[in-house]
């Protein structure tokens, strides 16, 4: 079997190769693609050690930021590469980090202790495809399963129980049997996951077209970190999700919507100002009541999130919203230049100054323009706006 390898990925290949080291090309990237989808990055690994690889790549740019743990990272025509050497089973303390590196000159080692079969494949040109753990025909029948002992893959990092979901869902394959068992038996090693990870992983999982599916057979996986999403809450959820697109925030969104306390689950799971400004606006605007051009663009002047993602989360909640209706109406607005933000009146705070209003007066007297523009866009003059201020003063 012959996989097309980018020139940038071989040209380190054949140095290590003819410096005395093997290497090959592992993990996802050769899962892509045998699966034909896109590849957005190459991983090397290689008997050579760190130091070893720092004196094979003396000539180009070399990060060593996890050197400690075997990786150095080459830049290969711009191009940032991990190289990692071969390294074996050791023990893990903390259901996470191993106790220890342990390097090793066996490529079956090294892929012994990954996680799932089909990530531990590796190619190289001159041996071709190498497929200790059975990975190729899991692919073809659609597998995600441990490599070895599903309860020891997972005792040693309880984060593969997030990776499991996510290459699930991501690939619309199914949880082994025994790995599925381990999943659900183990899920409370999940406690020992910092709340980063976790984030990480679940923004994965939400972002899946499988998502349906894992919420309600992996709902008390989800319950370990996510303990309000109760069944009859996910139930509710599912076909909302199932007219959401693929984006995490309004999924995210649209399971909280009826919980009361959903920005403190937010920020107990470390999500971004920006992730928790999109998601709560949505869950707070869930209802709002929306059937003319004039609503919209009142509404618009009190929303902090982009419109699109608000269209999307509410048609996905309310079948009643009136989709191409407001669809249309924004078109409108944005092709007219039609003003609904104080930034798009035609005077400012200092115009308003100088007719001679001071302090909260001044804001006072803006929102009233804004309002008078909302609904006679042909208003936002200048010369109109003051007239109108100096009539009502």
């Amino acid at each position: 079997m012959k996989i097309q390898i980018p020139d940038y990925i071989q040209v380190l290949i054949d140095l290590l190769n003819q410096n005395g080291y093997s290497a090959y090309v592992v993990g996802g990237a050769i899962r892509n693609a045998l699966l034909e989808l896109p590849i957005h990055d190459y991983d090397l690994t290689t008997d050579a050690t760190p130091q070893e690889m720092l004196q094979v790549f003396s000539n180009y740019r070399v990060f060593q930021t996890g050197i400690q743990h075997g990786t150095i990272t080459v830049l290969s025509n711009k191009q940032p590469v991990e190289i990692t050497t071969f390294r074996s089973e050791s023990i893990y303390e903390d259901h996470r980090h191993p106790s220890g590196v342990l390097f090793s000159k066996s490529i079956e080692e090294d892929c012994k202790r990954r996680d799932f079969t089909i990530n531990a494949l590796c190619y190289n040109n001159n041996e071709g495809l190498i497929d200790f753990f059975g990975g190729v025909d899991d692919l073809h029948h659609k597998i995600i399963r441990c490599i070895g002992n599903p309860h020891e893959r997972i005792d040693e990092d309880a984060l593969r129980i997030l990776r499991a979901l996510r290459f699930a869902g991501r690939l619309s394959f199914t949880i082994e049997e025994k790995t599925a068992t381990a999943i659900h038996k183990q899920k409370d090693l999940l406690h020992y996951i910092s709340e980063e990870r976790i984030h990480n992983e679940w923004i994965g999982i939400l972002e899946t077209t499988a998502l349906p599916s894992i919420l309600v057979e992996y709902s008390d996986i989800i319950q370990v970190f996510i303990p309000e999403l109760k069944d009859t809450v996910i139930e509710q959820s599912i076909a909302s999700i199932n007219r959401s697109l693929l984006n995490a925030n309004i999924r995210m969104a649209i399971l909280l919507k009826d919980i009361p306390n959903a920005k403190e689950i937010l920020e107990r799971l470390k999500y971004s100002g920006a992730e928790q400004t999109v998601i709560l606006n949505c869950i707070k605007h869930s209802t709002k009541s929306l059937t003319s051009k004039i609503e919209l663009k009142q509404f618009l002047s009190k929303l902090n999130i982009p419109f699109d993602i608000y269209h999307t989360y509410r048609y996905a909640i309310d079948t009643d919203y009136p989709r191409y209706n407001m669809l249309a109406y924004y078109h409108e607005i944005q092709d007219a230049s039609e003003p609904y933000l104080l930034k798009h009146l035609a005077i400012d705070g200092n115009t308003i100054k100088g007719i001679g209003y001071q302090g909260k007066e001044i804001a006072d007297v803006l929102h009233a323009c804004l309002d008078e523009v909302i609904h006679h866009p042909e208003n936002n003059d200048a010369k109109i706006l003051i007239d109108m201020i100096k009539r009502t003063d």
